[in-house]
């Protein structure tokens, strides 16, 4: 079922697929009232978008996923099978689709959301543990905190960086000893769920919030991004690559190397006119697992990242339909021109 060859790297996407029902005001939002605007109903979740930007991007690409027995379920599947990612290893479960409620102020700014994800805690352990053969034939797996906590303990134990180094998955892969471990911490609530596990990950991608979470940071001050890996160093908790999302500041990296730096945003001449913040960092992990296949440096996988957030910002849609590698390339390196 799960032996046809790719001449490209195979993507394995475990995490979150739902019904999004989004609302935006027309005037500035304002809480405990009822304001005018508008509502859309899409198909969202971070894992379902990360998985059809990598589609989009050229790349093979299961997901790995809970759909409920109801017609959203139903819908929300065949629309994956439509747009080319492969959902045969999903689960359908005997519980509701999950959905995820937000409402944004007119620039396309949350103002907050209620995620009803239940249905994810049928992608346990155990369900994963069926799906062995299809998450070792993975060259990346991406996982996001959606899943339970068990899971990504579960993944970071079999597919981690220090099991690979002793040999213990699969040496057909380009790296030597397995595929490599990605991590979108999806939220504040759940980026708890990765807590002590981030060391076996190659690449996570948290924002600020999300980041002094796995450092285990309780201040109340933000802290700025070196400090926030300074504390995850002396606690060993950093991944062989972390991609800090700092908003209208950019994006901090560093890696275990000890490479660091900022990609700061272009000037807003270079950027597009942002509709719907939506998807953007969902879009920026996909584009981090194509740089990565492309070979790319860390400076550029940002930029990479950026490039792709900054497009999803300007679609009403939490995925660019149309989004290509050729796409990605050209409006990257316009945002990004070479000094």
């Amino acid at each position: 079922m799960f032996d046809v060859k790719y001449d490209r790297e195979r993507i394995v996407v475990a995490g979150g697929a739902n019904i999004d029902l989004q609302g935006r005001s027309f005037e500035a939002f304002v809480p405990a009232d009822s304001n005018p605007g508008s509502i859309i109903r899409s198909r969202g979740g971070v894992g379902r978008n990360i998985a059809e930007n990598c589609v989009l991007l050229g790349l093979p690409t299961w997901l790995l996923t809970a759909f409920g027995d109801d017609e959203d379920g139903a819908w929300l599947r065949g629309d994956c099978e439509r747009k080319g990612i492969d959902t045969e290893g999903s689960l359908i479960a005997h519980a509701a689709t999950a959905r995820y409620l937000c409402v944004m102020d007119p620039s396309g700014s949350l103002e907050g959301a209620v995620a009803d994800m239940g249905v994810m805690d049928a992608v346990d352990p155990g369900f994963l543990e069926t799906r062995r053969a299809l998450l070792d034939s993975a060259d990346i797996i991406v996982a996001d905190a959606n899943l339970p906590a068990s899971s990504l303990s579960w993944l970071a134990v079999r597919y981690g960086r220090r099991g690979r180094r002793a040999g213990a998955a699969a040496s057909r892969h380009r790296q030597g000893a397995g595929p490599l471990l990605y991590l979108d911490t999806v939220s504040a609530a759940k980026a708890a769920r990765a807590v002590g596990l981030t060391p076996e990950f190659d690449c996570v991608k948290p924002n600020r919030v999300e980041a002094s979470i796995l450092a285990k940071f309780a201040g109340a001050e933000a802290l700025e991004p070196e400090n926030l890996c300074a504390m995850m160093a002396s606690k060993g908790s950093l991944p062989a690559e972390l991609f800090i999302s700092l908003g209208e500041k950019g994006l901090y990296y560093h890696t275990d190397a000890g490479d660091s730096g900022y990609i700061q945003l272009p000037s807003p001449e270079l950027r597009p006119l942002p509709v719907n913040r939506s998807g953007a960092g969902d879009a920026a992990l996909a584009a981090l697992v194509w740089a990565q296949v492309q070979g790319f440096g860390v400076g550029d996988k940002a930029r990479y990242a950026l490039a792709a957030a900054m497009l999803t910002t300007a679609s009403p849609e939490p995925v660019v339909p149309d989004m290509s590698e050729t796409m990605l390339g050209t409006r990257m390196h316009l945002m990004f021109p070479k000094e």
